[in-house]
């Protein structure tokens, strides 16, 4: 039985494969890089915008709550799912061409061609992650708005000690203070001013939507349609699902997740069209589309048959000028 790691001898044309696929990870790699500098920038370097507010704004006045989905059912959310999608759909796609055991030689290894479409796959969808963060990164420490749990987690206190509790700061609006924040975390006072947009909707629309329209472009159920768009309703629900717990935790506010999702429902319509080209009509397809050429023997001899000489009725050209004075009378 030959292993996945076979050893084989490459060709001339295999090796210079490989060297253009070194180099194009390796540029792949430099423009991943890239995408994780804004992030680490955000995450440890810089601070959210520092926003005012008014002691009596009531959106800002509500109790903390511990996250329904919490970062690591988070995190398992939006890997999981996808990789199982992409994985068995590479592998099914592969099986049906009839290539299932079709390898390709990469760095002295035979590895399937399904693992290798796989990884590409992979590569693609990581790319539309790392996008979708930068974006939600982005607006979070631009806008710097104010969660619904601010005042629960903050406890602002203002430079003459006194607090939102004190009748005439009611209608004041404070710009100037500093969080107390009792029975708190410094990173628990960060996160209560990074409230716009929803990261959780934002990764989560993005993923789920991206893993339905793999399903939609790539997998195909014979005996029953509804089997694939019962498991993409499903994806969507648990986005939806993920995005109403930020509003029902007092994590976000409604605009918060809105924007969060459009941002993750575009970034996957963009990085299925444009980079995985799901909807890219293959060849095969635009020549299935071409108009069937039809045969007009019949109707040019049809013509010819009513068209006095110089043309004869069978299609066959007769001589082209049956006399000099015919031809001028034709003129």
């Amino acid at each position: 039985m030959q292993t996945t790691t076979e050893r084989i001898e490459p060709t001339t044309a295999e090796l210079a494969e490989n060297r253009k696929l070194l180099h194009r990870i390796l540029l792949d790699l430099l423009i991943i890089i890239v995408l994780l500098i804004p992030i680490a920038l955000c995450e440890f370097a810089i601070e959210p915008f520092r926003r005012g507010f008014f002691c009596d704004d009531e959106t800002i006045r509500y109790p903390f709550k511990d996250n329904t989905v919490t970062p690591v059912m988070l995190g398992v959310i939006l890997t999981i799912p996808p990789l199982i999608i992409i994985g068995i759909g590479e592998y099914i796609r592969q099986y049906k061409k009839g290539t299932i055991s079709s390898r390709r030689y990469l760095w002295g290894c035979r590895i399937p061609i399904w693992c290798c479409n796989f990884f590409k796959q992979v590569v693609y969808f990581s790319f539309g992650v790392l996008l979708t963060f930068d974006a939600t990164e982005v607006g979070k420490y631009t806008i710097g708005r104010l969660r619904p749990h601010f005042m629960a987690v903050c406890q602002p206190q203002f430079s003459d000690g006194s607090t939102c509790a004190d009748s005439f700061n009611q209608h004041r609006y404070v710009e100037n203070y500093f969080c107390l924040g009792t029975g708190f975390t410094a990173a628990d006072v960060r996160q209560a001013r990074l409230s716009f947009p929803s990261g959780h909707s934002s990764m989560t629309f993005y993923c789920m939507v991206y893993a339905a329209l793999y399903l939609q472009k790539r997998m195909h159920w014979r005996r029953s349609d509804l089997t694939r768009h019962f498991i993409q309703f499903t994806l969507v629900m648990v986005a939806w699902f993920t995005a109403l717990t930020r509003i029902m935790d007092n994590w976000h506010h409604w605009s918060d997740v809105l924007c969060g999702s459009l941002i993750g429902v575009v970034a996957a319509l963009i990085t299925a069209n444009y980079i995985s080209k799901f909807f890219k009509k293959s060849y095969s397809d635009m020549t299935a589309l071409r108009l069937s050429r039809q045969d007009t023997s019949a109707t040019l001899n049809e013509v010819l048959a009513h068209t006095p000489p110089p043309y004869t009725v069978e299609g066959q050209l007769a001589p082209v000028f049956a006399s000099s004075d015919q031809y001028c009378t034709k003129v």
